[in-house]
C-alpha cells in the first residue's frame, strides 16, 4: 500500500515539473482566487457582507428574460446584483482587449474544477473536446436565458457559482454547505461537477457547455479578435508544421488542425497560452496581428525580414464553397431543442421529490 502511495506522488511530482513555467503561474493565479472568492476564508465576498457569489455578486441573473419584462425590471434586477454587474461588464471590456482572462487565470469556479482534474491524472477521464462546443453551448445559453425563465425555472437550479462555493463550505465543515450538498438540486449539480469539472480531461467541460458567462465572454472575445490591436491566441500560418501539439495541448478543444495548419476557433479560446507553450515552432503566440509597417529607410545591402503575419482566424473562403455556418445554426438549435427538453424532464424530477 505504502509502495503504491509513493509511486502515485512520484507520478504526480514528475507530471507537476513537467508543467511549463507560464501555466505554474497561471495555477497559482487561480488558487489564489480561490482562496479568495471560496470558503472558509471568502475573503472577497466577506468585503460585502457575503459568505458566496451570489446575491449583490452574482453575475447570471441580471440578463434573463422573463415575460413581460420592461427596462424598470431589467434596471431592478441589475441593481440588485450591482456588483456582479459591474464585475461581469468588467470582464468583457477586458475580454474584449486582451482575451478571456478572467476564464483563464482567475475564475475560481471553473479553476478549482481544473485543478482537481489535473491532479487526478489522466485515468478514468472523459474528453469532451471532441463535440461540437458551439452549438451545444449556445443551445444552452438560449434555454438559460429564455426557456428557464419562462416557465418558472431558477437560473440557480443549475448554478456551478453555487455548487462550488457550497461545496468548499461542506468539506470545511459547514452545515450550509452539507444541507445544499445533500439536496435534490444540490446532488444533481455536484453530478455535473464531477462528470464536467473534476472527471473530464483538462477540467474545463462545464466552462466550455454550461457556463453563460463563458457563453458571452466567447463571443466578445471572437468580436475582439477581429481587430488588429487585440491580444489574442494567432498563428503564423508560415511557421506552422501541422504537428497537432497545440490542439492536444489546449483545455478547451479550441484548436483544429485543418489543411495542416493550426486554426483557433476564438470563440472557445480561454487565452490561457498552454498551446505557446507547447509549440517548439514559435507558430502560435498570445499577441497582436500583424502592423506590416515598411521601414522608411533601409541602408544599402541590408535585407529586412518581413514582421510575422499573425492570424486569429484562417483566411476566408469563398462564400459559396462555406457550408459550415449553416451547418453550425442547425446544430445549434438542435442541441436547444435536445437542452430544453433535459431541463424540463430534470425540473418535473425535482418537483416530484
Amino acid at each position: 500500500m505504502n509502495q503504491a502511495a509513493s509511486l502515485h506522488n512520484w507520478s504526480f511530482w514528475r507530471r507537476f515539473k513537467a508543467v511549463p513555467k507560464f501555466q505554474k503561474f497561471r495555477y497559482a493565479m487561480i488558487t489564489l482566487s480561490c482562496l479568495a472568492f471560496l470558503g472558509p476564508l471568502a475573503i472577497l465576498p466577506g468585503l460585502v457582507g457575503n459568505n458566496d457569489l451570489c446575491g449583490v455578486l452574482c453575475m447570471r441573473r441580471f440578463y434573463l428574460y422573463f415575460p413581460g419584462m420592461s427596462m424598470d425590471d431589467l434596471w431592478m434586477h441589475m441593481s440588485v446584483a450591482w456588483i456582479g454587474t459591474i464585475f461581469f461588464f468588467m470582464i468583457l471590456t477586458v475580454t474584449f482587449f486582451y482575451g478571456r482572462i478572467w476564464c483563464g487565470f482567475i475564475c475560481p469556479v471553473g479553476g478549482l474544477s481544473e485543478l482537481v482534474s489535473r491532479v487526478l491524472g489522466p485515468r478514468w477521464k472523459i474528453d469532451y473536446r471532441p463535440l461540437p462546443q458551439v452549438p451545444i453551448r449556445y443551445g444552452y445559453l438560449a434555454t438559460y436565458i429564455l426557456l428557464m425563465p419562462m416557465v418558472g425555472i431558477s437560473a440557480c437550479t443549475l448554478c456551478n457559482f453555487i455548487t462550488v462555493p457550497r461545496l468548499v463550505t461542506a468539506l470545511t465543515g459547514g452545515t450550509a454547505g452539507v444541507a445544499f450538498i445533500f439536496s435534490t438540486i444540490g446532488l444533481a449539480n455536484l453530478s455535473l461537477l464531477l462528470m464536467l469539472g473534476f472527471f473530464a480531461e483538462k477540467g474545463r467541460a462545464y466552462c466550455q457547455f454550461m457556463c453563460p458567462i463563458g457563453a458571452i465572454d466567447g463571443l466578445v472575445n471572437r468580436a475582439g479578435a477581429k481587430l488588429q490591436m487585440t491580444h489574442r491566441i494567432r498563428v503564423e500560418r508560415s511557421r506552422c508544421t501541422g504537428c497537432n501539439e497545440c490542439a492536444k495541448a489546449c483545455m478547451t478543444g479550441s484548436i483544429k488542425i485543418v489543411n495542416g495548419i493550426a486554426q483557433v476557433d476564438q470563440t472557445s479560446c480561454m487565452s490561457c497560452h498552454d498551446c505557446v507553450d507547447h509549440c517548439e515552432w514559435n507558430a502560435i503566440e498570445w499577441t497582436t496581428g500583424p502592423r506590416n509597417v515598411q521601414p522608411k529607410r533601409i541602408k544599402k545591402n541590408i535585407q529586412i525580414y518581413p514582421e510575422p503575419q499573425w492570424q486569429a482566424f484562417p483566411p476566408a473562403p469563398m462564400p459559396a464553397a462555406d457550408p459550415v455556418r449553416g451547418v453550425m445554426v442547425r446544430q445549434t438549435l438542435h442541441y436547444f431543442t435536445i437542452t430544453a427538453m433535459l431541463m424540463f424532464v430534470l425540473y418535473a424530477t425535482i418537483q416530484q421529490l
